[in-house]
């Protein structure tokens, strides 16, 4: 063969493992020792703006965003060593500064002039919980609460040998206050970067806010350098150069002594405990060193929970909703309260939501109410109630499989059960949810959507629901009074949901002034202590003999949580 021929095929050769690559990449790069591209082949305009020749020579770091390097640093040297690291999504940029993500994986080979092999593929964006449509694995965002916990659960299966980290920057709050908005996205982006990069999957790692973070990671990760390295970035952007205090705790899931569905209702069960702003139930210091107890509670209250749940251990009381401008009652909301306990059941509640209990719960509480309702009728009064359901439960698809058959003692009077959706946790599936919302319409029972204004997504769940009723978070009314801004928010709501054909429930109204001020903002209906406090016995609120127990609230709002 002479040397033509064999250039020809040793081209050929060449083209022939390109093109099995591009099979699986949309660029492929081969870098030198010290991470300078020495050669490119692939979409290289179209994903960076240059050309293979204005490549060549430029170092890969120059090419990715500045807070992705710790990302990109972690998996080379990962290669080193004959190892090919898991898919890692890095965010790069353009010649023009567009952002592009991609998923690199590659090889290190010391025969070849201590040369890394990266192949480059576009990544395929994956769904999220947060209020973005859409979130890239890829990037500076990560997880939140709700979809780390499912990922850990689901990471725990194959992967029992890994640790989860949780780890929090003391009084961030109040530092936070020090830094423009530009310096806080720049440090919250440098952080998850490193995160990301400390991560067994580079998607594995979660931002609750607040300054509170989590991470899945290898058993060999030296979390103490990770939470140095984060420290010294929280240094270098504090104005004062002081810093904060960062606190981490770390769980063997091979040596906790957990296992199976156990270990994931246990696991997911303390991120959110975690991540709850104010929670006096979790601090790192019990986890550190305190698991088993944990552990240990855990199963005490999922017991509690299931107890309470399957034998009924509680009692439903009533709280009537007023229309405004006829003083009469339109109906009641049920809430629940725990035998043996005082008081609302907000702990109960958020726990049954965290442990995944709830929608069983939610269905108790159905029964029980339906049950009230065929046994109490009544001719000369009006006794249409309304039950809460908690977002993680219409959210779910087998949940109204469940309830739908239960309702069919009501259907030919399904006026006298509505359903309120609470916003106490974050509807998993906006989709799933409005078809449920809808089954419950079709079958003739009106719908709310309970605490509108507090939660991020209520406008877009406006937008992406049809309901009834639209009841007004308590928050607003409380200040109107005194806040201009306030009843400006109130009559806004009111005048855009008489627009939607939506009925309106403004929630702790104390007095006549309050009320006087709900009419003029045209709201519809008022539940308050000043109309009446929760109670068992239904027939107070309508016989005009019986004394009504109404007075100031000293708390948070009556609600079912």
């Amino acid at each position: 063969m002479d040397n033509e021929s064999l250039i020809s095929s040793l081209r050929q050769e060449r083209d022939r493992f390109l093109a099995f690559a591009f099979c699986r990449a949309d660029l492929l790069l081969e870098l030198s020792e010290n991470h300078k591209i020495v050669f490119v082949s692939g979409a290289t305009q179209a994903i960076f703006g240059r050309s293979v020749k204005e490549l060549i020579g430029t170092a890969i770091s120059d090419l990715v965003l500045s807070h992705e390097g710790p990302v990109l640093k972690h998996l080379l040297s990962g290669m080193v060593g004959g190892v090919r690291p898991n898919p890692m999504n890095i965010d790069f940029k353009s010649k023009s500064g567009k952002i592009q993500p991609l998923s690199l994986t590659g090889y290190y080979v010391e025969d070849l002039e201590k040369h890394y092999f990266i192949s480059c593929k576009i990544p395929a964006s994956i769904a999220a919980t947060s209020p973005k449509t859409m979130r890239q694995a890829g990037g500076d965002i990560v997880h939140d609460r709700v979809s780390f916990g499912q990922t850990v659960t689901e990471h725990l299966k194959s992967n029992p040998e890994d640790k989860l980290t949780f780890i929090e920057l003391e009084d961030y709050e109040d530092f936070a206050k020090k830094l423009d908005k530009d310096a806080q996205s720049e440090l919250s982006e440098t952080i998850n970067s490193y995160l990301r990069a400390s991560s067994s999957e580079a998607n594995s790692a979660a931002s609750f806010g607040n300054g509170k973070y989590g991470l899945i990671s290898r058993p060999d990760l030296d979390i103490d350098k990770l939470t140095d390295e984060i420290s010294r970035q929280v240094k270098d952007a504090d104005p004062d150069g002081v810093g904060l205090k960062v606190e981490q705790a770390s769980i063997a899931l091979a040596d906790s002594g957990i296992s199976g569905g156990n270990a994931a209702q246990a696991l997911s069960f303390m991120i959110q405990q975690f991540a709850h702003d104010q929670s006096e139930n979790f601090s790192l210091a019990d986890l550190a060193h305190s698991l088993p107890e944990i552990l240990a509670r855990i199963k005490k209250t999922a017991e509690r929970i299931i107890k309470v749940t399957e034998g009924g251990d509680f009692v439903i009381v009533f709280q009537p909703i007023i229309d405004l401008k006829t003083r009469e009652i339109h109906h009641y909301e049920v809430l629940a309260r725990i035998n043996d306990e005082t008081g609302s059941p907000q702990d109960f509640i958020r726990s049954a939501e965290d442990l995944n209990l709830i929608k069983g719960f939610d269905l108790a509480i159905c029964r029980k109410a339906i049950k009230w309702i065929q046994n109490n009728p009544s001719d000369e009064y009006t006794r249409s109630i309304a039950i809460n359901l908690s977002a993680a439960s219409i959210g779910d698809a087998d949940f109204i499989k469940q309830l739908t058959p239960l309702l069919t003692p009501l259907k030919d009077d399904p006026d006298s059960l509505l359903f309120e959706i609470t916003e106490s946790t974050r509807i998993p599936d906006p989709v799933v949810a409005n078809e449920a919302m809808q089954t419950l319409r079709n079958l003739g029972h009106k719908v709310c959507l309970d605490d509108f204004g507090v939660g991020e997504a209520s406008l877009q769940y406006l937008r992406q629901f049809q309901v009834d009723v639209l009841k007004i978070d308590g928050s607003y009314v409380r200040d109107a009074l005194e806040d201009e801004t306030s009843a400006h928010i109130l009559k806004a709501i009111a005048d855009l949901c008489r627009k939607l054909n939506t009925k309106t429930v403004a929630e702790m109204v104390e007095d006549e002034a309050t009320t006087q001020l709900l009419i003029n903002c045209n709201v519809d209906y008022g539940q308050g202590y000043y109309f009446g406090r929760p109670c068992n016995d239904i027939s107070i609120f309508e016989e005009p003999d019986k004394p009504q127990t109404t007075g100031q609230r000293s708390g948070s709002k009556e609600t079912w949580v």
